[in-house]
């Protein structure tokens, strides 16, 4: 089957404060490469349009869609451009009725039916690797779909789920994302060291904390790790492939596991890689050990949450991190000179 796979432009439906957005938000959907690296792998052929990174507004998107003719059209979104994504779908709806529409990502997951809107034909709950290549096989073959856990469907007029998904056990499994369908040169972020050329990389997935405000539903709470190994051989895959030498680790924590990430360290260290890395993590999950080896093999720009000082505020978001580790750990970041982000909601 040919399959299309959908980032939407949004960041123009804010007008002056899309423009900061966009700086911000041209990121690889990472997502969307797994989900194409799985489909390749079973045989279909695969298509993802980056609208955000190459400026395509959804009239256009018609247009790229009617010359690709895909059998099945995935699209993904977050909070902030949902209304988008729902928008995109009707529009492909109305030229294209015969195509089912996929929907995935963090606010489908938590909203689930509330935004299953009728522009949809399914919607994955949750990590979709493994469901994934089964709902394309059993629909190529016009099969049910019902046993496969974790989707959302349309039985006449009635919304069905299949049930709940299970996390993957082994994320090891996955393929490294199809970066090769995304177009490398329009992912470029600034540093304090520069513009960077850069892609995102997931070393772990889950997180056990509690925070409210956090889309935690997505990977779940337990904690599932890649192998430092196989993560450094996606490196130098991005490295040979595409000359990326900026990494984005996509981690929720990215120092939850202090052994973990030390030995991520040390691979990158003996195979001499020459990149800079961007992470972020809790600060009162750093140390000395921590910071001074990943600034040896990189590391450049590290991201506290720090959300906010009220003490208040930060019990009812149940933010527990002390107050104070928020400074020691920008002493010892601003020690090793490494570009210091704390965040905070307003």
């Amino acid at each position: 089957m040919k399959i299309l796979l959908i980032f939407p432009k949004w960041t123009g439906d804010y007008g002056i404060l899309g423009y900061f957005a966009k700086k911000a938000s041209v990121w690889p959907p990472l997502n969307l490469a797994y989900l194409a690296a799985i489909a390749e792998k079973n045989g279909h052929e695969v298509k993802i349009i980056d609208g955000e990174a190459e400026d395509i507004p959804i009239n256009e998107m018609i247009k790229h869609t009617a010359m690709f003719k895909p059998d099945i059209i995935g699209l993904t979104a977050t909070t902030p451009f949902f209304h988008v994504v729902v928008e995109l779908a009707k529009s492909l709806k109305q030229n294209f009725s015969e195509i089912p529409i996929v929907i995935g990502g963090t606010h489908i997951t938590i909203l689930r039916e509330k935004a299953f809107a009728p522009c949809f034909d399914y919607a994955f709950i949750g990590e979709a690797e493994e469901a994934w290549p089964l709902f394309l096989e059993k629909y190529e073959k016009g099969k049910d779909i019902s046993e496969i856990k974790g989707i959302l469907y349309r039985d006449k007029d009635k919304i069905k789920f299949t049930g709940e998904f299970e996390p993957i056990s082994d994320i090891d499994s996955i393929p490294f994302p199809a970066r090769h369908l995304l177009n490398s040169d329009k992912y470029n972020i600034g540093t304090l060291q520069g513009n960077k050329k850069f892609t995102t990389i997931m070393t772990t997935r889950g997180c056990p904390f509690k925070c409210i405000f956090c889309s935690t539903k997505v990977f779940g709470k337990r904690i599932r790790k890649r192998s430092p190994r196989l993560v450094v051989d996606e490196m130098i895959s991005v490295i040979s492939q595409f000359n990326v030498k900026h990494f984005i680790i996509s981690d929720d924590t990215l120092t939850l596991d202090k052994n973990h990430i030390l030995e991520l360290c040390d691979i990158i260290e003996s195979e001499k890689l020459n990149i800079t890395l961007d992470a972020g993590t809790r600060a009162n999950l750093v140390d000395e050990e921590i910071i001074s080896r990943l600034s040896k093999v990189g590391l450049i720009r590290l991201s506290f949450g720090l959300e906010s000082v009220d003490p208040n505020i930060r019990k009812i978001m149940r933010k527990e991190v002390p107050l104070e580790s928020y400074e020691i750990a920008n002493k010892l970041t601003n020690k090793y000179n490494i570009e210091t982000l704390n965040s905070c909601m307003i």
